[in-house]
């Protein structure tokens, strides 16, 4: 396990989005410069996973992320998201770390709450609600004391992680900010690049990363 990436504690994670690439940026807490960078040659909703590496060492893979699954750098599945566990009237989702177990995520803060408030979601539009409220998480379980996620209020989403167990896998954080990004949240940026995006652009970069898999080639 890369120890530059498992030593983050305290980080942020923005996304660069274009109609040819997508880069999300990992960045210690109160420094500019990203350390960690997430990329695929390819829009946004294109299926092709992301490779993570060092910002500093772009040749070096530390491993792989979908929203749905990590993978280390050698292929081998580090967890899943469990979206299908999410808890219309608690607010909480389910991560599960292979070697660590389940982590669940409960909300934190008057915001998170009202941003699933049936009249919230009834007079405003996703873009409005994220826009006004910010989303707080705590993930723990039986075995860890987890992390606290959170997505800032703006219209360019933002998200903050603090880590309490040094044994959480940060490629499972990354896959569960991917996927709260993509099913729980919006981004002006995104959707502009969407609107003028050919939908079927990633389908050979999704079937060369299959086959990649299959393979066990990076």
């Amino acid at each position: 396990m890369n120890q530059l990436l498992q030593s983050l504690q305290e980080f942020t994670v923005t996304a660069d989005y274009s109609r040819s690439q997508t880069t999300w940026e990992v960045r210690e807490a109160g420094q500019h410069a990203p350390v960690i960078l997430m990329h695929k040659d390819s829009p946004y909703h294109s299926m092709p996973e992301y490779r993570v590496f060092a910002a500093e060492r772009p040749d070096e893979t530390l491993g792989f992320v979908t929203p749905w699954v990590p993978f280390s750098a050698d292929r081998r599945q580090v967890g899943e998201v469990r979206s299908p566990e999410w808890h219309r009237h608690t607010g909480a989702w389910t991560l599960v770390q292979n070697d660590l177990g389940e982590l669940t995520g409960q909300p934190k803060g008057l915001n998170t709450r009202l941003r699933r408030a049936p009249v919230i979601n009834w007079y405003l539009s996703r873009p409005s609600v994220d826009a006004l409220l910010s989303a707080q998480h705590r993930f723990s379980g039986p075995q860890s004391e987890g992390f606290d996620f959170a997505r800032r209020a703006g219209i360019r989403a933002t998200y903050e992680v603090t880590v309490h167990d040094p044994r959480v896998n940060r490629l499972l954080i990354l896959a569960w900010v991917l996927h709260f990004n993509g099913h729980h949240s919006a981004d002006v940026r995104m959707t502009a690049v969407d609107l003028t995006t050919n939908p079927f652009s990633g389908l050979g970069d999704a079937r060369r990363a299959k086959k990649r898999r299959q393979t066990g080639q990076n």
